[in-house]
């Protein structure tokens, strides 16, 4: 399954565990920012929504402490939009104008 997913792009829900994830595309983020360019759509910018921070094996607890929150968040906000580490987040976004 994780072969499949890296080299299409494409998540499939595992037929033996429907409810893990639903179906779902993977974009890297020169393709995403692509597909809006193509619709003529002016681009802004790319966030890491997460970013490289959930990478911290405690995170959820982390972020529940409120000086490590701090320091977790700032971590964030300085590398949300570095173009080499959008990819170590699991979710991106994406501004564009109309």
């Amino acid at each position: 399954m994780c072969k499949k997913e890296l080299t299409t792009g494409v998540h499939n829900a595992p037929k033996d565990f429907p409810f893990l994830l639903a179906d779902a595309y993977y974009h890297k983020p020169a393709t995403l920012k692509t597909e809006f360019l193509e619709q003529n759509l002016s681009f802004i910018n790319l966030y890491a929504v997460e970013g490289m921070i959930w990478l911290d094996n405690e995170y959820f607890a982390n972020m529940l402490d409120k000086k490590k929150s701090k320091t977790l968040k700032s971590l964030q906000k300085l590398t949300q939009n570095d173009e080499y580490l959008l990819p170590f987040s699991p979710h991106m976004m994406i501004a564009v104008k109309k």
